[in-house]
């Protein structure tokens, strides 16, 4: 139960940092607000971020997911694909294009990887909506596997923006 108790005050920890990084990005301090996602990655993965951005997208889920439970595991990936969003806005702000573009995909593949593995019930609030990081990625090409992904949540590219999972169109 200890081991229980500390993930999730570092998912509530790593939720703090989140919305300070909302917070600074509303504030119009895009490039604070990017040092924030940085720190909330360091603590949300336990390392460094010179470390930690040495590990492929594949490998940051994997290692989120691992030995922990499944609704454990689904909060911290959605933690990280929520801080990878955030990222794109700020990105957006400060005219880095494709660093938004990367980041909003590593988002979007990282929520549909979970959508798929992982029960949608209790689905956090923090979790990117989809079909918003879609319609930021309107302009992107996606990859097969991305492609894939969207076709298995049985979710259109252009598809209503308030979808979250369990929920249907109005």
């Amino acid at each position: 139960m200890p081991q229980r108790d500390y993930i999730l005050r570092l998912i509530e920890q790593v939720g703090q940092l989140l919305a300070r990084v909302i917070r600074q990005r509303e504030e119009k301090a895009p490039q604070e607000a990017l040092q924030s996602v940085m720190a909330a990655c360091e603590r949300l993965f336990g390392m460094e971020a010179v470390q930690l951005f040495q590990f492929t997208p594949e490998q940051h889920f994997a290692m989120l997911a691992e030995d922990e439970t499944p609704d454990v595991a689904r909060d911290k990936i959605l933690m990280y694909a929520a801080l990878n969003a955030e990222a794109g806005r700020c990105y957006v702000a400060l005219n880095h294009s494709q660093l938004a573009q990367q980041s909003f995909l590593n988002a979007l593949r990282l929520t549909l990887k979970t959508r798929e593995k992982y029960s949608s019930a209790g689905w956090p609030a923090f979790a990117p909506s989809v079909t918003e990081l879609l319609d930021l990625l309107s302009d992107t090409p996606l990859d097969d596997e991305t492609t894939r992904l969207i076709a298995a949540t049985d979710m259109p590219r252009n598809a209503d923006r308030s979808l979250k999972p369990g929920t249907s169109p109005a």
